[in-house]
């Protein structure tokens, strides 16, 4: 739970990265996860089996990006906050 509660106060210190508005689902995926990570900061109970897994566009884009050795600062920032969303999904999941 602590580290749910670091990793939910850096999503919510972290800018929304430009890019995510045009990856697959990334956005609605972001809100429920978030909304998953609130709810356990605020003492609810979490099914594990609501929590949301990113959908394959976003999954495909962000194994390109990985790949690529010349990305601009705006992929950069998209997969640092990716990053953060799943170390949060994982936090979430007991891993």
């Amino acid at each position: 739970m602590k580290d749910v509660k670091l990793l939910y106060e850096r999503l919510r210190a972290s800018p929304w990265p430009a890019l995510a508005k045009n990856v697959g689902d990334f956005a609605l995926y972001e809100s429920l996860l978030a909304g998953c990570a609130d709810r356990v900061v605020r003492g609810g109970l979490l099914d594990i089996s609501k929590i949301p897994v990113p959908d394959a566009e976003t999954v495909a884009y962000t194994s390109e990006l990985c790949a690529k050795s010349d990305r601009t600062s705006e992929e950069t920032i998209f997969l640092e906050y990716f990053d953060l969303l799943e170390q949060i999904r994982l936090a979430l999941i007991g891993q």
